[in-house]
């Protein structure tokens, strides 16, 4: 969960904030309403205010989103901006919003329910003839060398090897795994060029996005895997970049290789990307042929073989699966059954301990189960 400082650093990207700051000043015309998704702190809400919205909306499920009401009556915003403590999926409006602010991205477009949450948001709280922002985003791939990143994956399993053990098993594990750049990718670490393979359309977004390219070698390098930015069109013509050479809130996203390749000025990269719509599977392909079409290297990764899991799990994340519930599933439905509002989260948690079912838990245990579920369900 992102803290207030997490959210403090996004308002202090100064080239991020320029561009929402300048969508949302021509988006938002005096008199509006404004929904803000994924609200945080509350500087996007703040801002359409001060554009002249007669009344903006403020999402959040974020405690966060409680600093809202002090910072709106600090600037003389209190009648404007209004709170709800909730998801946007649970949200209803008297009147729907002439424009929606959003950014729900995490170091690329696809994170968790973005796409799904403003779909929903475009079908159900969007007026006619609304304005969604941001509008689109770009999903760009190259190929690059970089010694520290390099390090720093190898690092994950030479431990095993330094107490001399084969770690095979972790290496490919590791290597199978999308990660974040942290900002260790420069401009001057790309040993191609660069080209789009996927746009993100919000409001209008298909569960897959997948994208073939092919790539040229601008120079001679060693490659340590690829590399995924975006460029985002916030509004119109304002927009920015995530390109490695900026500096901003959102990392890169790496697509290590299995096996370092060298590569030649002229040498061409073929690539195939996917992912799904919530960030979660990812699959590369890579095939490196030589300036004079000879085929050099070929690799196909994904995602599914860097997480070590189970038939079980398979089993149960399948859509045909029949499950039924598993021992804190059943105490989650008595709990749920027990609340009824005159019962205390004491109370419920010393009567789950009673019954003939319950489970050899210390008592602190129990009662933070409890807890648990009704922050999650209560209300």
């Amino acid at each position: 969960m992102y803290s207030v400082l997490n959210y403090g650093h996004m308002a202090a990207d100064g080239v991020r904030m320029d561009a929402y700051a300048r969508a949302i000043e021509r988006a938002v015309k005096p008199g509006q309403v404004v929904l803000d998704i994924g609200a945080g702190t509350g500087i996007l809400s703040l801002l359409a205010a001060r554009a002249g919205a007669r009344r903006v909306h403020a999402v959040e499920p974020n405690p966060a989103v409680w600093l809202i009401p002090e910072l709106a009556r600090e600037n003389g915003l209190a009648d404007r901006v209004e709170i709800h403590h909730t998801s946007s999926y649970e949200l209803t409006l008297a009147e729907r919003a002439d424009v929606i602010v959003s950014d729900l991205r995490g170091s690329v477009p696809t994170h968790g329910d973005h796409f799904a949450v403003l779909r929903d948001a475009k079908e159900r709280l969007l007026a006619p003839g609304g304005v969604l922002i941001p509008q689109r985003d770009e999903l760009f791939v190259s190929v690059f060398e970089n010694d520290e990143i390099a390090a720093w994956l190898e690092r994950g399993s030479s431990g095993f090897e330094r107490r001399g053990w084969s770690a095979d098993a972790v290496r490919r594990s590791i290597l199978n795994t999308p990660v974040a750049d942290a900002g260790r990718v420069r401009a001057s670490d790309l040993l191609t060029d660069s080209a789009p393979w996927a746009t993100v359309t919000y409001g209008d977004q298909p569960a897959v996005l997948e994208g073939e390219v092919e790539l040229t070698a601008r120079r001679r390098g060693m490659t340590h895997g690829l590399v995924v930015w975006f460029s985002a069109t916030i509004l119109d013509d304002i927009g920015f970049t995530t390109e490695p050479g900026t500096s901003m809130v959102y990392s890169r996203f790496v697509l290590p290789l299995l096996e370092p390749v060298e590569l030649e000025h002229g040498d061409r990269v073929h690539l195939v990307v996917r992912v799904d719509e919530q960030g979660q599977r990812w699959a590369w392909e890579t095939a490196v042929r030589t300036r004079e079409d000879r085929p050099k290297t070929r690799a196909r990764q994904s995602s599914f073989f860097g997480m070590p899991t189970s038939p079980e799990a398979l089993l149960r994340g399948s859509t045909t699966f029949a499950p039924v519930p598993s021992a804190l599933g059943e105490r989650a439905k008595q709990v749920l059954t027990m609340m009824n509002g005159e019962r205390t989260v004491t109370d419920l948690a010393n009567e789950l301990g009673a019954l003939p079912s319950a489970p050899a838990l210390p008592a602190h245990a129990l009662l933070e189960e409890v807890r648990d579920l009704v922050a999650r369900y209560g209300r």
